[in-house]
């Protein structure tokens, strides 16, 4: 069984379904140089470090409302 593909997921619920799954997980917030995080947190990067019994880590971003990107 492989990893679960959680790339844009809530990060409440990749947490979830990786945990389900089987897996230990932790977690980066990446933020803007600038300002306060703020918005839903969502799953950017997922990657395994190390062995299997190793977590995997998320790395997460706040969805800013209302900004478009092209």
């Amino acid at each position: 069984m492989g990893i679960p593909d959680v790339l844009g997921f809530k990060l409440e619920d990749a947490v979830s379904l990786l945990k389900e799954s089987g897996f230990t997980v932790s977690q980066v917030l990446t933020r803007p140089p600038q300002g306060n995080p703020q918005g839903t947190k969502r799953v950017v990067k997922l990657q395994p470090e190390g062995n299997e019994s190793s977590p995997l880590v998320l790395t997460v971003a706040c969805e800013e409302r209302g900004k478009e990107v092209y």
